[in-house]
């Protein structure tokens, strides 16, 4: 967590968090979390960490994304966390928290949608 915060404060100049619920262009750094991501592509409120692994490549390849580099769960979360990147960039993304404190975006389409835009 610190050094995410390092790194936050280190492109902050150039890529400002983003304090609206909408991207509306340009540079911007936002705030995502694997298990939201999960637990929105699966569409439940909680998600099994004992099942983190599977579930979470799982999701990746139903989306079209080859997952066979990605040999860590670090790596899983971050083609997750970078998938909600590109979900941001095309308006499919959603809300949670507020401005002040910082939203959490995560994927607002289902699998199969997120297939097609990419």
């Amino acid at each position: 967590m610190f050094s995410g915060e390092r790194v936050f404060q280190t492109f902050a100049p150039s890529y400002p968090l983003l304090t609206e619920k909408l991207y509306l262009g340009g540079r911007v750094t936002f705030e995502t979390f694997p298990h939201a991501i999960t637990c929105s592509l699966l569409g439940k409120e909680v998600a099994s960490a004992k099942l983190k692994r599977v579930q979470r490549r799982k999701l990746l390849e139903d989306a079209g994304i080859d997952t066979r580099s990605l040999t860590s769960i670090d790596a899983v979360d971050a083609a997750l966390c970078a998938l909600t990147a590109q979900l941001l960039l095309r308006g499919k993304t959603r809300a949670y928290g507020d401005g002040p404190g910082g939203y959490i975006f995560v994927p607002d389409a289902d699998i199969w949608e997120i297939r097609s835009l990419l």
